[in-house]
């Protein structure tokens, strides 16, 4: 498989199982993050944004085939720079990147978190103005907003962000399929809190309808990351994929289909 992929947060959790997985099947991967990777990069400023893009540019030479944009979490004060807009600075810096690649394909990993109701701190995000969507969530957090709300808020406008873009003439146009998947509750560091807790652990199975699927593992979500960005996904683009053993299903029923 003589394809080059960039992917951001890549050193644990759904990141390091994906570039695992990728390069288990003869992928080249650039591995982006805060420490331990390829390219260092704060995804959180616009400095690192930058290094990010002349990180990859320099290290594939100009020509990469796919973007896995992973990287996510953080407090609650960086929750929207990285998760929305650190995303966004990714696809869009990197997209350029994708132009020489036969079959170019890009994914961004949201969250289950994401099906919260629409709030401000969406239509901030989408309004594309980081500043001020900044400041509207500092606002929510002194209103007693948590980092959970901020996330499901930023994963929420990544969705809506995804199917604005998709059919636009940079992606679609250009032959690019771009995706979101969305994972349920995945035994990662970042689900800790809730998997080691008794009670949140049980409130969280009992919204997983398919057997022995909770908790996912980091590997099965590599798996259908690496099939978004492979060229076999020559159709699939603008969809919003819940991968959470039927959470997604069992909460919405026919509302979303």
């Amino acid at each position: 498989m003589d394809r080059t992929y960039v992917v951001t947060g890549a050193t644990s959790g759904i990141g390091a199982a994906t570039a695992r997985h990728l390069r288990e099947r003869g992928g080249r991967v650039i591995g982006c993050d805060l420490r331990d990777a390829d390219v260092i990069a704060d995804l959180t400023t616009g400095e690192g944004r930058a290094a990010l893009v002349a990180g990859v540019t320099r290290l594939s030479g100009g020509s990469i085939d796919a973007i896995v944009a992973n990287a996510g979490g953080g407090p609650a004060e960086t929750m929207l720079s990285l998760n929305f807009f650190g995303t966004v600075a990714t696809l869009e810096g990197l997209r350029p990147l994708l132009k020489t690649s036969p079959a170019p394909r890009a994914v961004m990993v949201s969250s289950i978190a994401s099906m919260q109701p629409a709030d401000p701190l969406v239509e901030a995000c989408l309004s594309m103005d980081e500043p001020a969507a900044t400041a509207a969530a500092r606002d929510a957090i002194a209103a007693g907003k948590g980092p959970l709300d901020l996330y499901g808020s930023a994963k929420r406008a990544l969705n809506c962000w995804c199917r604005r873009v998709a059919i636009k003439p940079d992606w679609a146009g250009a032959g690019i399929p771009l995706n979101v998947v969305a994972p349920g509750f995945i035994d990662t560091p970042a689900a800790a809190y809730i998997l080691s807790d008794p009670g949140r652990s049980a409130a969280a199975a009992g919204m997983v309808p398919m057997r022995g699927a909770y908790p996912g593992r980091p590997e099965q979500m590599a798996a259908m990351l690496a099939w978004c960005v492979s060229p076999e996904n020559s159709l699939m683009t603008g969809q919003i994929l819940f991968v959470d053993g039927g959470a997604e299903c069992l909460s919405r029923g026919e509302r979303s289909w």
